[in-house]
């Protein structure tokens, strides 16, 4: 049995994506995203949960991206 969200009680300053849903979102293949962030500084920052490790997925906030 499954429950069903209220998203009404999610806070997206507080709720963080991965790459390939903030690029679904913006509407973005993954490599635009990255080519905006490279280049856009209006562009969200990504965050990592382990930052030394350079495969360690990358993750955005969703209301970052919603103001992007």
């Amino acid at each position: 049995m499954s429950a069903k969200l209220d998203h009404s009680l999610v806070d997206p300053t507080r709720v963080r994506i991965k790459r390939k849903q903030a690029a679904e979102i913006l509407g973005f293949s993954t490599a635009e995203l990255d080519r905006r962030r490279k280049n856009d500084p209006r562009c969200p920052d990504a965050y990592k949960e382990n930052s030394e490790d350079p495969f360690a997925p990358v993750y955005f906030y969703l209301s970052d991206i919603y103001a992007y």
